[in-house]
């Protein structure tokens, strides 16, 4: 297995690393922040979820059978049993006892230290009262300026809106349909789509009223240098650079 990111050939401003450096190390683990952080990319994003004891936690399942654990539901332990369950070690497919599921909080002090932007995809079952806790650890580093956030949930995005700048939120749809430009434009929030529906007349479309564009996940050069070319704003990524 390679270490080594694959470099694509043009410039590109707007490269996330999604879930951390994926490619390389273990999802959602601040082996692969840390990693992406000694990389070029714009920023790191992470997926929130809650441990039982209300802690916020980083991990876009919310079973333990992917990281070659049993299937329990993480949202049933308190963090401090959590953090017991070794993940497995991407590199070698082995346990590896520094690895195990992140705080919310790990991320934002590497990414803070590292001067890059934390991309947050919130679970769309996540309450209000999660989404408040979310933003005062945010502001308890003062980042907020540094952080964009995702959502498939309206009620979620709405909510957000009366505390965070609709310019740093995203709204993440299956696909392209009306209902979905109409809510974008009635917000001001930008778009996040998969890489199958993106299409050059709608993001010009949407840039003409000031909404961003996310693609995600992108792993084929070649694919990344196309999609570039459509103008989009943020390509997730687990390997290229």
């Amino acid at each position: 297995m390679s270490m080594k990111t694959i470099k694509i050939d043009k410039y590109f401003k707007g490269m996330i690393a999604h879930r951390g450096l994926s490619g390389i190390e273990t999802e959602n683990t601040v082996f692969s922040y840390l990693a992406a952080a000694n990389h070029s990319y714009a920023g790191i994003s992470c997926d929130l979820l809650t441990s039982k004891d209300e802690k916020l936690i980083l991990s876009a399942d919310t079973s333990l059978l992917k990281f070659g654990l049993l299937n329990l539901d993480i949202q049933s332990f308190d963090y401090e049993e959590l953090v017991k369950y070794s993940l497995v070690d991407r590199k070698t497919e082995n346990l590896n006892k520094f690895l195990y599921i992140p705080l919310f909080k790990d991320l934002l002090s590497i990414c803070k230290a590292y001067e890059k932007k934390a991309i947050i995809s919130i679970h769309e079952d996540l309450d209000h009262l999660t989404i408040d806790r979310m933003i005062h650890e945010i502001d308890e580093v003062n980042e907020m300026n540094h952080c964009l956030f995702i959502s498939s949930n309206k009620k979620q995005i709405e909510y957000m809106l009366k505390t965070i700048d609709a310019k740093q939120i995203f709204y993440k749809h299956p696909n392209l349909d009306l209902t979905h430009y109409e809510f974008c434009n009635k917000h001001k929030v930008n778009v996040y789509l998969d890489r199958h529906f993106l299409d050059k007349e709608y993001i010009k479309k949407c840039h003409l009223i000031g909404i961003k564009f996310m693609a995600g996940v992108i792993n084929d050069k070649e694919l990344a240098e196309k999609i570039i070319k459509l103008d989009v704003d943020y390509i997730f990524t687990n390997i290229l650079e």
